[in-house]
């Protein structure tokens, strides 16, 4: 009798298998991707180029980014990425984004030109 006791005992308390969630790191964001811009009246595709700052650990440098001539930075946090407030060849950008898989980004941002102001919302795939 003790002896099925502590085999339920022992069977009761083996740990199910629990899938861990994928964690994102500045490497992750390292690459070419493929940008598709919206809204519909403004839709543009381009590639962005990310890359590491060499300053600054969390950070990242994104050439052409919303198809502008010219780097932008970010700073990475795990999946989100956000876009500080900074002037690119002329146009006010600022943004966020989030990493939905290690080769699909979805980024909202906007673009001031100084005459015009649009919301865009930009998917990225990973070349």
């Amino acid at each position: 009798m003790v002896l099925m006791l502590s085999m339920f005992v022992f069977y009761s308390c083996k740990k199910d298998d629990v899938t861990q969630p994928t964690v994102y790191t500045r490497d992750d964001y390292i690459g070419s991707w493929n940008g598709t811009e919206a809204p519909a009246a403004k839709n543009q595709y381009f590639i962005c180029v990310i890359s590491a700052d060499p300053n600054v650990s969390t950070n990242v440098n994104m050439n052409k980014f919303a198809n502008i001539a010219g780097n932008t930075y970010a700073v990475v946090t795990g999946a989100n990425i956000t876009i500080p407030r900074q002037t690119l060849s002329g146009n006010i950008i600022e943004g966020w984004g989030s990493m939905q898989n290690k080769s699909y980004i979805t980024f909202h941002y906007y673009v001031n030109n100084g005459t015009d102001s649009v919301v865009y919302n930009t998917t990225f795939n990973k070349q």
